[in-house]
């Protein structure tokens, strides 16, 4: 049995907690294309201070026509007013949006879905084929119940430890990738 006094301990500490916690954090993570930023490697590695992974990607990046410095791979989301991925730091959508919307995303234009969102939307890069269907369901859920649907979704089914739009499984316990996430192309 628990005490009194346990209880109110154990409720002001979730007080305090949920106090500290900012919840517009997993709207910002909700990307002006409807990529979920909460999944993104660049994302992950720079929020998790993870330098292993942040180097590794800088070597996958440095070897293109690019040549990618550390710190153009560090993110805090597509709306999280700091640093950009360089990605994003020259997205023609997420200029456009902010342009159009006060919400800042593509679900809520008059336009959509535009040249722009259509051509973003491929299969080349498989996170991007998800982009139509993500802004769909963004409009039908809203944006606090879509953001926290997504957050869930890129959790290892078995830690809840987040999984990147391209880890084959949880980097942190080695668990299988989640059936609800996009298969990975072998190859």
């Amino acid at each position: 049995m628990i005490t009194r006094r346990e209880f109110v301990k154990g409720v002001a500490g979730t007080a305090v907690a949920s106090a500290l916690i900012d919840p517009s954090k997993g709207e910002n993570l909700v990307a002006s294309c409807g990529l979920y930023c909460g999944a993104c490697p660049m994302y992950l590695a720079t929020q998790g201070k993870d330098e292993q992974r942040i180097k590794a990607l800088q070597q996958q990046f440095a070897s293109g026509k690019t040549k990618w410095t550390i710190e153009d791979l560090l993110c805090d989301g597509c709306l999280g007013n700091g640093r950009l991925a360089a990605f994003c730091r020259t997205c023609a959508i997420r200029e456009c949006a902010g342009n159009k919307s006060k919400e800042k995303r593509c679900d809520s234009c008059s336009e959509f879905a535009c040249d722009r969102i259509t051509g973003f939307n491929n299969d080349k890069m498989l996170h991007h084929a998800e982009v139509l269907s993500n802004l769909r369901q963004l409009r039908a859920m809203g944006i606090k119940d879509w953001a926290k649907s997504e957050e869930e979704r890129w959790q290892c089914p078995k830690c809840r430890a987040a999984i990147s739009w391209y880890d084959a499984s949880c980097p942190k316990c080695g668990a299988s990738r989640s059936s609800r996430l996009f298969p990975l192309k072998k190859g």
